[in-house]
């Protein structure tokens, strides 16, 4: 009997593979099968391609698992060196890129472990095309295969892979636990309509002019026999329409015929609008956004990032799950793996693509600098340098102290919000100086903070620009109601930068040992979302008085420009809302004495944020009493109730420093 890797290579050998494929028809549209709209349908072909991609640009690692905190990586076993390369053919780019396209083209893939004497894990993986497939072992209504038929033309003959010989990944369908379902079949009605329109398109550019015309032949000549006629439409095709040697000229009539142009109202007229739905249609049944495969004319970059993260969180997160579970179940024991091992995507590679968010991450988790020279000369492709292999502990970050290398948290006391490792004052070095102590209690809004902010603000500014737009290019004079943009936008503020508000409110209460009353806030919460609201229209408004005046005006770009701005300004709101929540919490405790502000000096502290304007750069590091305003008239940064000249776009922060005790 022929060895199994015999078998493959002879069901390998034709160079063309035509079966009869056992299955339902659901994913048949116009006579085509799934394999044939993922190779003519560019909208699904995308679709599919992208996310393959993103899949398999995730590396498969092998774990080994040492009891429940510690884990191993297996790079010299079989299972490890199968899934690094998976047969002689493919890299393990290649061979998972492939297994993710047969799925999500057929729902359902196949792939075959075979003995592999000449492999370094002694094995082999190979993918069955589904269209290899002639029956399956399931007739009797199991859960999954027992067996699989494949079977190639060329009077090959048809042979049984056994259960325990295969994986199949696959999709459930509902009511047939033991089958599956692409999902091109909820596709059929959409990608039916784009061929047809596909069909249609193509038969016009070919047999008709290449302007929209009729040819119109007076009354008053003689008339044409059906001869005539018909060798006057012929020689005009031939010579003036599709691939016609003078396509595109002006035909010369004769006996007083004219060319008159004329205007279609047909629904393929509208074939970009169709487009656009296929491709949504398309992403939606995949499950992906698809501003991600395609541009979207109000995409910003905050949405586009967002989007990017949500990929691997809920798109791709159900899939990749499904792979490994499977691999570990069902793979790894069929060559050989212990219990023990395990395997897993490395979503870790994602976040190379965004060196300051991976950096970030992994300093402020681990609370101090986290490579040494050499390490980080390797990860660039360096060679190591003397001296290089002791990790550098910078003075302002000792053992229990800033949380971070880039100084961004804990206190004294281990609360959150203050400044860690209270710092000794010792100008003089006397006994009073050294009794002397300081911390500082922060709220500088984070990341979340400021997204919730600037989404507020990118929904807003499109819902104003589809109200707004269609009454400037109308002429109309009143295109603008300030009363009412001012009320829907404050409306859609106020639960958000309450929300800050009271978040880092109650931190702040926390860290200072009180309790933070949050309903007293409301009033000045409520107005200072109606100030912003007015800032921000108004600044809008400005810009579109202005872009009016242009010679060649062009309103749409003024509302692309404020959704591209609106991280800047969430930064800022978030900001101004965080270190009010900061000043009144430390307000509240004052006034319940509580105990880590009773007997101290409590003062306030300007911290000049990024590419401030240059009036706030030269205030960093300004000092004054907790209830005295800043040089500039400022209670804080970004003070909603203050001047706009000051508050508006201020990225700049403060901190409660506290000294004595």
């Amino acid at each position: 009997m022929a060895s199994i890797f015999e078998r493959w290579r002879l069901a390998s050998k034709p160079s063309v593979i035509n079966i009869t494929v056992k299955g339902d028809a659901s994913t048949q549209v116009l006579n085509m099968k799934a394999k044939e709209l993922y190779q003519t349908q560019d909208n699904l072909q995308a679709v599919v391609n992208f996310l393959a991609n993103s899949i398999a640009q995730l590396p498969l690692k092998v774990y080994t698992r040492n009891g429940e905190t510690e884990r191993e990586r297996d790079r010299t076993s079989a299972a490890a060196l199968l899934l690094w390369r998976p047969n002689k053919d493919q890299t393990s780019f290649e061979f998972i890129r492939a297994l993710a396209v047969e799925y999500f083209v057929f729902g359902s893939v196949f792939v075959w472990v075979l003995p592999d004497a000449d492999s370094e894990s002694g094995y082999q993986l190979r993918i069955v095309p589904t269209e290899w497939l002639q029956d399956y072992g399931n007739e009797s209504g199991t859960y999954a295969p027992e067996s699989i038929r494949i079977c190639t033309h060329n009077g090959g003959d048809a042979f049984d892979v056994p259960r325990k010989e295969f994986v199949q990944f696959r999709t459930y369908s509902a009511g047939s636990p033991g089958g599956y379902i692409s999902p091109i079949s909820a596709l059929r009605q959409t990608l039916t309509e784009q061929v047809e329109a596909g069909r249609f398109r193509r038969q016009l550019w070919k047999s008709s002019g290449r302007f929209n015309a009729q040819i119109i032949r007076p009354r008053d000549v003689a008339p044409w026999t059906d001869e005539q006629r018909k060798k006057f439409a012929t020689a005009f095709r031939e010579m003036w329409s599709g691939a016609g040697s003078k396509a595109g000229g002006i035909p010369i009539m004769e006996d007083g015929m004219e060319i008159k142009p004329y205007s279609t109202s047909w629904k393929e007229a509208e074939w970009s609008q169709s487009v656009i739905f296929t491709r949504e249609a398309v992403a939606a049944a995949y499950g992906v956004n698809p501003s991600l495969i395609w541009h979207s004319n109000t995409q910003t970059y905050a949405s586009a990032r967002d989007n990017a993260r949500a990929l691997y969180a809920d798109c791709l997160g159900p899939v990749l799950q499904m792979l490994q579970q499977r691999i570990n179940a069902f793979l790894l024991p069929m060559v050989g793996a212990t219990p023990e091992t395990y395997v897993e995507f490395d979503l870790n590679e994602k976040l190379k693509g965004s060196f300051e968010e991976r950096a970030s991450i992994l300093q402020t988790s681990v609370g101090a600098p986290w490579l040494t020279r050499n390490e980080a000369r390797a990860d660039m492709n360096l060679p190591p340098v003397d001296g290089g292999d002791e990790l550098i502990t910078p003075l302002n970050v000792t053992e229990g102290g800033q949380a971070s290398a880039s100084d961004s948290a804990p206190d004294a006391y281990s609360y959150p919000g203050v400044d860690n490792q209270a710092k000794k004052l010792e100008p003089c070095g006397c006994k009073a100086c050294k009794e002397t102590q300081e911390f500082r209690v922060k709220a500088r809004s984070d990341k979340e903070d400021d997204e919730k902010v600037t989404q507020v603000l990118t929904a807003f500014f499109e819902r104003q620009a589809k109200s707004v737009l269609p009454k400037i290019g109308a002429n109309t004079e009143d295109f603008w109601n300030a009363e009412r943009w001012d009320k829907e936008l404050a409306e859609d503020l106020e639960p958000v930068l309450t929300e800050i508000a009271d978040k880092h409110g109650i931190e702040t209460a926390k860290t200072l040992g009180s309790d933070y009353n949050t309903e007293v806030t409301r009033n000045y919460i409520k107005t200072a979302s109606t100030k912003r609201a007015q800032k921000i229209n108004q600044n809008t408004l400005k810009k579109i008085t202005e872009d009016l005046e242009e010679e060649e005006p062009d309103t749409a770009h003024v509302f692309e420009t404020r959704e591209n701005t609106a991280d800047v300004l969430g930064r800022s709101a978030a900001g101004s809302l965080a270190a009010f929540g900061l000043m009144e919490a430390t307000h509240q405790a004052i006034e319940d004495g509580a105990p880590r502000v009773v007997g101290r000096v409590i003062e306030k502290e300007w911290v000049t944020g990024a590419n401030a304007r240059p009036s706030h750069a030269s205030m960093n590091g300004e000092r004054v009493p907790i209830d005295a305003t800043f040089s500039n008239g400022q209670n804080w940064p970004g003070e909603d109730l203050g001047d706009p000249s000051e508050s508006c776009g201020c990225n700049c922060t403060t901190e409660v420093v506290i000294t004595g005790g």
